[in-house]
């Protein structure tokens, strides 16, 4: 086992060798909607975000909705905790368990609603900002949101907070093509309600698919 102190992320160590109340949790959550893929990747760290990974030792262990999760490491990774879900049978409510070795366990749970982009436009006009929003019931206050074009040699980014974005009409009066393909990405830190001293975080992160938007003229 590696050094229990050392701030690479990638080291692994056992979780009966270190203090329980140090072990924080760092969960990461990601969907992609083209292929109707999520992805949970839980991993538990000694003293910090950016500790040592660490291998859960019996009885201490990690269940998704009561089923226990078996561990995986990497050489770039660590150890960690993975499960891949389908995207259109994992809305709703879930639970993540975390018990330690002196059998406490911290319960935390977070609603998985991908986000839906409001109705869009056929065309747009190349003159004109483009205003690209989603639907406000699957958004939180504080989600992040990131918009990109794709296929485009005069591609833009935009991101930030709120329900909508404005794209500028400089950006679009800079594609040659006659089609905008856009691709937005939605990034939502969820508070942990059960944790231990050191804390935790939960990071989901949504992909949603790419949509085509004729220009005009």
């Amino acid at each position: 086992m590696t050094g229990l102190a050392a701030c690479d992320s990638t080291e692994i160590g056992d979780s009966k060798d270190v203090n329980q109340d140090k072990i924080y949790m760092d969960y990461h959550i990601s969907c992609n909607e083209a292929e109707q893929n999520v992805s949970l990747n839980l991993k538990y760290r000694f003293a910090g975000s950016m500790g040592t990974t660490l291998v859960l030792n019996e009885p201490s262990h990690v269940e998704l909705d009561g089923k226990k999760l078996s561990v995986d490491s990497s050489e770039f990774a660590g150890a960690f905790y993975e499960a891949e879900k389908r995207a259109d049978g994992f809305a709703g409510k879930h639970t993540i368990g975390f018990t330690d070795n002196k059998g406490k366990k911290l319960e935390n749970n977070f609603n998985f609603k991908l986000p839906v982009l409001n109705s869009l436009p056929a065309s747009a006009d190349r003159n004109k900002d483009l205003v690209i929003s989603l639907n406000s019931a699957n958004l939180n206050p504080s989600d992040n949101i990131e918009i990109n074009s794709l296929n485009t040699d005069s591609s833009f980014h935009y991101q930030q907070t709120g329900s909508s974005i404005t794209i500028a009409a400089k950006d679009i009066q800079r594609q040659k093509g006659k089609t905008l393909t856009l691709q937005c990405q939605v990034y939502r830190n969820v508070p942990l309600q059960q944790t231990t001293s050191e804390g935790g975080s939960l990071k989901i992160a949504y992909r949603l698919k790419p949509v085509k938007i004729k220009l005009q003229p």
